[in-house]
């Protein structure tokens, strides 16, 4: 039997870690249940939401200006911020960028508010474009955010879980997510699939931890199945070691945020003004 989700500051919930079932990303990661209903507008709860958000967020984001990278020898990666956040721990891996991010899209999903889930995630989204950038790669941690982001922002795009096809809360009298905010979601799936393949072409990956080898050395015979499901193989001697490896990566680029630009589709296509061009003859 599971244990329950643990309290974070806040009042929040966090997501309970999904038990690990072989050595692949699972493309289609699940998302926490959200709220039955939304938060009230201008509500203590909501209130006290957007200050945890916003204080993990920061959070994130000086942990990522204080990371360790090869290059840097160990050392912080920004100096400057080395100086004025003293107290903060620097990342050392994507690997630990990816959970705390991944921990924060599932506070913002539970609260089953489109108002707040849709900007944060975006701005969730974008940070991960800034991470992606800034750390040697940890592909399974990697694709597995995005596979929950991908989940995210279609299903709010559809106004129902993509995976379960329940309505989302806050979607009865909403009009959904706007022009503009749809503009900003392409523009980020686009910047994010350059990122990603910039990061794994580069070929500087993130080293393994004892948790990636052991996941990579079990469950081998579940990969050749898994793979056929769209999930990414990872074989040889440690997480990163395969003969298809490249090919995989190539196939788990092209699904990034795939489900997200079917939603999106046509919407954003120019508007036809009434103007009529005639061909050259």
């Amino acid at each position: 039997m599971s244990s329950p989700p643990q309290a974070q500051a806040g009042g929040f919930l966090s997501p309970p870690p999904s038990s690990v079932t072989s050595s692949v990303t699972n493309a289609h990661a699940e998302l926490p249940h959200p709220r039955s209903t939304p938060l009230k507008p201008g509500g203590n709860k909501e209130s006290a939401f957007i200050r945890y958000v916003d204080d993990r967020i920061l959070h994130i984001q000086r942990r990522f200006a204080k990371r360790e990278t090869p290059s840097t020898n160990g050392e912080d990666a920004e100096k400057d911020a080395a100086a004025i956040w003293d107290s903060v721990k620097g990342y050392k891996s994507m690997r630990e960028a990816c959970k705390d991010l991944e921990n924060l899209v599932g506070v913002v999903w539970v609260s089953g508010t489109p108002g707040l889930q849709i900007p944060y995630l975006i701005n969730l989204a974008l940070l991960m474009t800034t991470v992606i950038a800034g750390m040697p790669a940890n592909p399974k941690q990697l694709f597995r955010l995005l596979a929950k982001l991908d989940h995210a922002f279609a299903s709010l795009l559809q106004g129902k879980d993509v995976e379960s096809g329940e309505r989302l809360p806050g979607f009865e009298n909403r009009r959904g997510v706007s022009g503009t905010e749809k503009v900003r979601i392409r523009s980020l799936v686009e910047r994010t699939r350059r990122s990603v393949m910039d990061s794994l072409k580069s070929g500087e990956m993130e080293e393994a931890d004892a948790s990636d080898e052991e996941d990579a050395g079990s469950k081998m015979e579940t990969d050749r199945e898994d793979d056929l499901e769209g999930e990414l193989i990872l074989e040889g001697d440690g997480p990163y070691a395969s003969g298809q490896e490249e090919e995989s990566w190539e196939m788990q680029i092209a699904r990034v945020y795939d489900r997200t630009m079917v939603e999106l589709g046509d919407s954003l296509d120019t508007p036809n003004i009434g103007i009529v061009t005639e061909g050259r003859t």
